[in-house]
């Protein structure tokens, strides 16, 4: 599949907030608090029109995704560890896992 290209409107004020507080959670340690924030922007920006794979590609999006990625410590073998245990909690057994201090 061949990518395509979109534009980030720096004009839209609905933008502008969302890159300002992508920018603002980067320094964040509270992973309640940044899903929060994405959460309120991620519906702003599809309230103006942004959606689909633009919104999902968007850079505001990919910042966010970086910073839950760095909270949670994520690498390729934690993910498939996670996935495991979410397939134990969701049988009904208690699953073990690592917690790594921020």
């Amino acid at each position: 599949m061949q990518a395509t290209k979109a534009i980030a409107d720096g004009s839209n004020a609905v933008q502008q907030r969302a890159a300002s507080d992508a920018n603002a959670v980067q320094s964040a340690v509270n992973l309640t608090a940044v899903v929060g924030a994405w959460h309120r922007h991620l519906l702003a920006m599809s309230k103006e029109g942004v959606r689909g794979d633009v919104l999902n590609n968007h850079p505001v999006n990919l910042a966010f995704v970086s910073k839950l990625n760095s909270l949670c410590r994520i690498t390729t073998e934690r993910e498939m560890a996670a996935f495991g245990a979410v397939d134990q909690i969701q049988r009904g057994d208690s699953a073990e896992y690592e917690v790594i201090p921020i």
